[in-house]
């Protein structure tokens, strides 16, 4: 490019990235003799009906972000129009993507996790008090300062464009634009929002990095908005042992459905992950966190779900130029067309699900979902084929089921197609042996056996489609439910569903103590190969 073209004052150097909606290049500011970034939005994006509110919200919002002056966030400079073209000009940031640390490899130990946490949290603090939600906060969106240049790498908020002002200025429009991985409930139902939705999408951060896994997994936007508005995350402490109770309880205050039962300001967050790094007893800091997995290739677009504005808009526009290439529009298209007919859905149960006054840590009553309502009780007819498929290798000396009165799935797990289906692999770690458990698909009875008997839970297989799986474990003294997890099955895909009894952190390492009421029944569903 020629490095003499110019947009308003500013000398065009070159393009860092592009995106449906407009570029991002490295400028030269003549005036001030610096490096500025330069974000372009092209006019096409602005064509729709909306355009000319689409426009006043750009600058608006533009302005509104370049009120921020804080350490932790990229300073905006200038916003204009170059023959019909907005740009914002912001401070440019040399460095890498926290995204992009992550993918290629990079290791934090907790205590740095906990850093870097504690530095995003105190600038949404800072923005949150001045007025300005940043609503799509993502590890996409967090830039890591080059330690030659600034001496030591600290995390900047980028991308504030897509901000929105809490006074009640801005309008509706492109009100739940976002990116689903990170969304909070509210934000995907199209209920208010305020800052406590940015600490949500911090909070996701904060467990991939800890953990290495994502709270709501899935392949498909639809799977992870239904995760996010309706199960639980696997605590975070079962996929990564090192994690002390108190960084575990800040994760999942941060995860609660309820904005209520969240903290209430950035700064409170921060003291707390600050209280916790500068804590003598909490030496398991310094573990190294696991290495932080991919979140999948449909939940880390941004997405307006508005149906009636363009679907990409600021979705791969970069700072850096170290993000992913955009997908194809077709197939983001196809994914707007879910997340729509997923919004029609939600909004019947929105109101429900986002004021309920329930504990972050207790997961949803699977017969008393939203979703799936209490099913009748089943007929002779309906259950004499699957009764007997799901009972031949269940011991005579197994406690009954305590779902017993729930229907069983109006199919044999054991005798599907392979092809046609996907595989089921169940494992129940750390369990003693006898143990009857019931196993719940989409409300139903998909299987119940004992533990220690390997041929209950070998070659199952489930029918193509979105399952919701919950675990039930019972002995004479009781019974323990898992938390809900739910993702699509695939023809011809392998998946494993993997249950752990997590006995009390003081309780001994072999321990085979019976259920009670401070045992954690964790399930997690994965797509395996075996």
């Amino acid at each position: 490019m020629n490095t003499r073209q110019t947009i308003g004052r500013y000398e065009i150097i070159d393009e860092l990235g592009h995106g449906a909606m407009g570029s991002v290049f490295r400028a030269r500011d003549p005036k001030m003799n610096r490096m500025v970034a330069l974000k372009t939005i092209l006019p096409v994006a602005l064509a729709s009906e909306q355009g000319d509110e689409y426009r006043q919200r750009f600058f608006r919002e533009a302005h509104a972000a370049g009120t921020l002056a804080h350490p932790g966030i990229v300073t905006v400079f200038d916003v204009g129009e170059h023959k019909g073209m907005p740009y914002l000009v912001m401070e440019f940031v040399k460095g890498q993507t926290l995204e992009f640390a992550l993918k290629k490899g990079e290791r934090y130990t907790l205590e740095r996790v906990c850093e870097i946490g504690q530095q995003i949290a105190e600038a949404l603090g800072y923005a949150h008090r001045n007025g300005v939600i940043h609503r799509d906060i993502k590890p996409a969106n967090i830039l890591l300062t080059s330690p030659e240049v600034d001496g030591e790498e600290h995390p900047k908020i980028t991308d504030f464009g897509v901000a929105k002002l809490t006074a009640g200025e801005a309008t509706t429009i492109g009100q739940l634009l976002g990116t689903p991985a990170f969304m909070p409930p509210e934000q995907i139902t199209g209920a208010p929002i305020d800052g406590r939705a940015d600490l949500f999408s911090l909070g996701v951060i904060l467990y991939w990095m800890a953990t290495g896994e994502q709270p709501f997994p899935g392949e498909s936007m639809t799977t992870v908005t239904y995760k996010i508005v309706n199960t639980e995350p696997v605590p975070p402490a079962s996929l990564n042992q090192t994690i002390p109770p108190k960084l575990e309880s800040v994760i999942l205050k941060c995860l609660a459905k309820n904005p209520a039962d969240r903290y209430q300001t950035g700064e409170e967050l921060a003291q707390d992950l600050a209280q916790l790094r500068a804590s003598a007893k909490a030496t398991s800091l310094q573990a190294t966190a696991p290495l932080a997995r991919g979140t999948g290739k449909s939940s880390e677009k941004t997405f307006n779900l508005h149906p009636s504005l363009p679907t990409q808009k600021f979705s791969k526009i970069k700072v850096t130029g170290n993000e992913t290439p955009a997908q194809p529009a077709k197939k983001k298209g196809a994914l707007l067309v879910a997340a729509v007919v997923l919004l029609v859905a939600m909004a019947a149960v929105g109101g429900y699900l986002l004021h309920r006054n329930q504990p972050a840590t207790h997961p949803p009553n699977p017969e008393a979902t939203a979703f799936y309502p209490p099913v009748p009780a089943p007929t002779a007819q309906q259950n004499t084929s699957s009764v007997a498929a799901n009972s031949a290798a269940e011991p005579a000396s197994a406690s009954p089921a305590p779902h017993s009165q729930a229907p069983f799935v109006a199919f044999d797990p054991t005798n599907l197609n392979p092809k046609k289906n996907t595989s089921l692999r169940i494992e129940l770690d750390h369990f003693p042996s006898g143990l009857a458990f019931t196993i719940l698909m989409d409300g139903k009875i998909y299987l119940e056996g004992s533990t220690g008997n390997k041929q209950d839970k070998e070659k199952l297989y489930v029918k193509p489609g979105e399952h919701e799986f919950r675990v039930m474990v019972h002995d004479k003294s009781g019974q323990k439910r898992s938390n809900t997890v739910k993702d699509e099955f695939l023809e011809n895909k392998h998946m494993t569903l993997k249950v752990e009894l997590i006995p009390p952190a003081n309780s001994s390492s072999g321990s085979t103590q019976a259920i009670n009421p401070a045992v954690k029944i964790v399930a997690t569903l994965k797509a395996t190969r075996f």
